[in-house]
């Protein structure tokens, strides 16, 4: 093996790394994402009946409700663009800590719109004891 192919295979094992190291970070959210997005829209389709049977505060339903529109709008290219600016920020806390103001706090909101929708999302399920199963399987995802 020559200098190039050394040069080429480490090149290689760099690029793997960096991409497992990515995707392990980011098999997380878009998970959450997927839920959000698949639990929202599948209760705004149901027949009232149904989701009566499901939620059964009128208050609740009307908050899945007003959730499924805002998630909806989120593209995909948007949601990434997002969690792509989330890890910029996350990363220059961790370098320098400055004090917060209203223009950052505003930007966190932005940034941490999919995190916001998934916890609003959460609170809503863990109150619903017909939907509390999936709500199991996505708390031991979230603990790890």
């Amino acid at each position: 093996m020559g200098y190039r192919d050394g040069i080429s295979a480490g090149k290689e094992a760099s690029a793997q790394e960096g991409f497992n190291i990515g995707f392990k970070q980011s098999a997380s959210s878009g998970y959450k994402w997927g839920i959000v997005r698949g639990i929202t829209s599948a209760f705004v389709n149901l027949p009232d009946q149904f989701k009566e049977k499901l939620v059964k505060k009128l208050e609740d339903r009307c908050t899945f409700q007003s959730l499924y529109k805002p998630v909806q709008e989120i593209s995909t290219d948007d949601a990434l663009r997002m969690y792509h600016f989330q890890l910029q920020q996350e990363n220059k806390q961790s370098h320098q800590r400055s004090k917060a103001t209203v223009s950052s706090a505003i930007e966190d909101f932005d940034c941490n719109k999919l995190d916001f929708f998934f916890k609003e999302l959460m609170l809503l399920v863990s109150e619903s004891s017909e939907i509390k199963a999936s709500v199991d399987v996505v708390k031991g995802e979230e603990e790890e």
